[in-house]
């Protein structure tokens, strides 16, 4: 019997996100409680995960993602995804502690894609040092999906996307145009070496950057996905001051897409930014 494929969304990966504006216009209407002082970061900057201190030297840093494929092969899928959902943990300067699984699936379609999607997902939550701990699954008239993250960081070792200073440099930390090869690839019209290099790059863990970046002084840090990098940069920018016509300083990382770090030249240097 032939091997079972997974079916492209119309927009597979981070690009099935809701638009940014669409998002805000939503999220200022929420009702809002009173402010809890250990919500260190929550929705109103639009960071990458949101972080609450426990303790004086002990954080909980959480995030979910979850999206369609990108890619044919079940197993790579779950790789991407999982490296995409587990890359938020890291741009905030956390690590990864737990895991579940977040899945839609058809119910006539069959299982063994199912597992091999777990399967990758599964062993990317292992390579990053996390347990996979549960999940929750419905059934869905297309395939999707994601992980929901625990991590941990020092209050104090918190890198957010709203902290950069002038003079800071960016640094990316993969290649960008992941999501322009991902289009093309959807329509037939990609460079085959290219994508690749593409799927190469989703696959890999931002973990290795992030440790990396945590032997210098990083001002902030972001995850450049779905909104691609200008629009991740647009929401770095206010906080600096600064204007769309340069960029000042502020960091992404892309969960499987790209990942950005400024930081200044020497370790423990005044200035850095960084996006994983």
């Amino acid at each position: 019997m032939e091997e079972e494929k997974i079916i492209f969304c119309k927009s597979g990966g981070c690009t099935a996100k809701l638009g940014a504006g669409v998002l805000e216009h939503i999220l200022e209407k929420l009702p809002k409680g009173e402010k809890d002082p250990n919500l260190l970061v929550g929705y109103d900057s639009k960071d990458d995960a949101s972080v609450y201190r426990l303790t004086d030297d002990l954080a909980m840093v959480q995030t979910l993602d979850f999206f369609p494929p990108v890619v044919e092969d079940p197993y790579t899928f779950g790789k991407i995804a999982a490296a995409n959902a587990l890359s938020d943990i890291y741009a905030m300067g956390g690590e990864v502690r737990t895991a579940l699984n977040i899945v839609c699936f058809p119910e006539q379609m069959d299982l063994n894609v199912l597992g091999e999607i777990m399967r990758g997902g599964a062993e990317k939550v292992q390579e990053a040092g996390g347990s996979l701990s549960g999940g929750h699954s419905i059934a869905d008239d297309s395939v999707k999906y994601g992980l929901s993250v625990t991590g941990t960081v020092h209050p104090d070792r918190i890198w957010q996307n709203n902290t950069g200073r002038v003079g800071d440099l960016l640094i990316l930390t993969k290649p960008l145009g992941t999501g322009i090869l991902c289009a093309a690839h959807r329509v037939g019209e990609e460079n085959p070496g290219g994508f690749q290099k593409a799927v190469e790059s989703m696959m890999t863990l931002n973990k290795y950057a992030s440790e990396t970046a945590r032997k210098y002084n990083i001002h902030a840090c972001t995850d450049v996905t779905g909104f691609s990098f200008l629009g991740h940069l647009h929401e770095i920018l206010p906080y600096l001051g600064g204007s769309d016509s340069g960029v000042p300083g502020g960091c992404g990382s892309g969960g499987g897409v790209s990942d950005h770090c400024g930081r200044s030249a020497e370790p423990e240097s005044s200035g850095a930014a960084c996006d994983l």
